[in-house]
């Protein structure tokens, strides 16, 4: 075997790597599979080129992936592929004070079985208990509990 398919070997390896650091993270098959894929080229060039081609070549495969991973991030080269959003939306704050049981509204939006309520001129986050309610009909609150507001049409 030549030096060639082992150094194809180890950059398939790294490829698999730098691909689950950079493109593919969370997933971890591909920094399995290319960590595999190293060890795999590693120990064929000891047994194919004797103890101190396979130290040579453990080294710097090592060192390679170490600094080519440190350098991707340092230099922010893929920063224009990588997911910068943040989630900006926010669950129902209810303040206990301005909505409770009884109170009466109306649904903004088709309830089914959650929609938009309208209660004392505040919107809110309404679920009914499996019922579909249109649009414009009147709602009655049953139940305020952390973040839900458990409502039924008046009939």
């Amino acid at each position: 075997m030549s030096w060639w398919m082992v150094i194809l070997i180890l950059f398939i390896g790294w490829l698999f790597v730098f691909l689950e650091v950079f493109f593919i993270p969370g997933i971890t098959i591909f920094a399995a599979i290319g960590t595999l894929t190293m060890i795999g080229g590693v120990v064929l060039a000891f047994n194919n080129f004797g103890v101190v081609a396979g130290c040579i070549t453990l080294a710097g495969t090592a060192i390679f992936t170490f600094l080519s991973i440190a350098f991707g991030f340092k230099t922010g080269l893929f920063n224009g592929l990588t997911l910068k959003d943040t989630v900006k939306g926010k669950m129902n704050q209810i303040d206990q004070s301005k909505i409770k049981v009884g109170d009466v509204g109306m649904a903004l939006s088709k309830i089914g079985p959650i929609g938009t309520g309208l209660f004392n001129d505040l919107t809110y986050e309404v679920q009914s208990m499996g019922e579909y309610i249109d649009e414009g009909n009147q709602i009655e609150v049953i139940k305020v509990s952390m973040n839900k507001i458990l409502i039924k049409q008046i009939t």
